[in-house]
């Protein structure tokens, strides 16, 4: 069983992340597009790259995955409500490249995960199934 928290980095899935990227992205091209009217740079332009900046901390920094205590805990950048899964209820991991999805509570959740987290988090929700006598779905 696990018996430290572990963190890790996700993005939603990838219809979601790419909405949520391009309206980063438009943030980022109005700050250029007002600095290109104006044809110098003034403190309007600079506010702009600096909202880029910091919705680009955001959309990183708030988006984890933690596994502790028996429970999957999903945070999100808007919604103060977690998605909360114990583990028992972990129905099936089906994991790809850079994509983890995973049957619990009757939902599929699909998340987009760097390579090695996703081998990790898969390797660790099924040792919790085969903790926890949970067959895998199909």
């Amino acid at each position: 069983m696990i018996t430290q928290e572990r963190r890790f980095l996700y993005q939603p899935n990838p219809l979601s992340s790419i909405i949520n990227w391009s309206w980063t992205l438009i943030v980022l091209l109005m700050g250029a597009i007002f600095w290109l009217e104006v044809t110098h740079f003034n403190w309007y332009t600079l506010g702009f790259f600096v909202a880029f900046a910091f919705l680009c901390w955001l959309e990183i920094h708030f988006r984890n995955i933690t596994m502790a205590n028996g429970v999957l805990t999903v945070s999100t950048v808007l919604n103060h409500h977690h998605l909360v899964i114990p583990l028992n209820q972990v129905r099936s991991v089906q994991q790809s490249r850079y994509r983890l999805g995973i049957v619990a509570q009757g939902k599929i959740y699909q998340f987009l995960l760097p390579r090695n987290s996703a081998i990790e988090l898969a390797s660790l929700l099924q040792d919790a199934m085969v903790a926890n006598g949970v067959k895998e779905e199909n």
